[in-house]
């Protein structure tokens, strides 16, 4: 047992150590992409209201961090080193001004409020109902089961997202609760304000920290339907996935030999089926949290939701390219975490598998 651990670390580290090519691999591509558009005329588009002096300045500031008066090899040393120190530019165009890091502070802890409860949920409750379909084979339990994730597989989020509007909007109009109307958790402000300063940009937590439960219920009812719709959404695959793991374990020869042995039907189900069964389905798993951690385009944009996918697709229709290249990076270290999430997984699941 202490070897296997050993081993694990030791893969964990060598795994930590191949990110780093990845990692210069996709920096260099995004410097690559950044040199072939010609963001000077994106920043004089959308100086509005400036004046010529202003815009130069910001072109040349540009110019200077860039280093785009030296050698493209300079430019590329240059542009790691502002990388790894933190310097990735300012916005230009969504939040004109901001550092990029703080861009990505700001709206990060909303896509992750928006997308910690599904987080949690989701894979709990996929596996089970994934479970209850397979010892159901073709049962009332099965089919219903079935049916809800042919929905969730089949629709696309944004329709079902534009459903749950109508029907909440509908079935709650006029109904208020402490003068907040509940119809507004449809939009991505009410206009209620924080009493009190933002510590950590996680509005329940602020909304704790500084006892304003008024703020607390208001984000509550901006969460609630988005937080549905991406739980019904991201059900579908996990339970289909879980069903056909169970279905091939439960006629592995070592259940049938559990069951002649009189060993009780709910052990075999939860001891010798689920552990196996979990292993194709834990890939699917972290793939649904990695990509929940990215921010739901559609979700974000159907529900007005100002998050990270809100701000990303943002970024590359108007052309804020530092955004973009910041956001991108970002993505691919989310990325890369997961699937080094998924291996460590793999064996606290199954400890036959070992890594050298």
């Amino acid at each position: 047992m202490a070897r296997q651990s050993q081993n694990m670390i030791k893969y964990i580290v060598k795994r930590i150590f191949m990110m780093v090519p990845i990692l210069l691999i996709v920096l260099i591509l995004t410097f690559l992409l950044s040199k072939s558009m010609n963001v000077f005329p994106v920043i004089v588009r959308n100086a509005v209201g400036e004046n010529v002096e202003q815009i130069q300045r910001m072109i040349e500031e540009e110019e200077r961090r860039m280093g785009y008066d030296k050698p493209v090899f300079v430019q590329l040393v240059i542009y790691l080193q502002n990388f790894f120190t933190g310097n990735w530019g300012d916005s230009y165009i969504i939040m004109r001004g901001t550092p990029v890091v703080d861009v990505f502070s700001l709206v990060f802890p909303k896509t992750l409020e928006l997308m910690i409860v599904p987080i949690i949920i989701v894979p709990i409750l996929a596996v089970k109902l994934g479970v209850v379909s397979s010892t159901n084979k073709d049962k009332l339990k099965d089919t219903s089961i079935r049916f809800l994730a042919v929905l969730g597989a089949g629709f696309p989020i944004f329709f079902i997202g534009n459903l749950l509007q109508l029907f909440f909007g509908d079935f709650l109009k006029g109904f208020t609760y402490n003068e907040i109307q509940i119809p507004i958790m449809f939009s991505n402000t009410s206009g209620l304000e924080l009493n009190g300063e933002y510590y950590t940009g996680f509005r329940l937590i602020d909304s704790i920290l500084n006892n304003d439960p008024r703020f607390f219920f208001d984000t509550v009812l901006h969460l609630l339907i988005p937080v549905i719709c991406i739980s019904f959404a991201s059900l579908a695959g996990i339970t289909r996935q879980t069903r056909s793991s169970m279905l091939d374990v439960m006629d592995q020869d070592y259940i049938r030999t559990a069951r002649a042995k009189g060993v009780p039907e709910k052990r075999i189900v939860n001891s010798h089926a689920l552990r196996n069964a979990l292993i194709p389905s834990s890939n699917l798993i972290i793939t649904t949290i990695t990509t929940s951690l990215l921010g739901s385009i559609f979700l974000e944009a159907t529900f007005q939701y100002l998050g990270f996918g809100y701000y990303f697709v943002r970024a590359v229709f108007l052309g804020d390219y530092l955004v973009i290249n910041g956001f991108l990076v970002c993505s691919c270290l989310i990325i890369i975490g997961g699937t080094l999430a998924t291996d460590v997984i793999y064996t606290i699941i199954d400890p036959r598998i070992t890594y050298n």
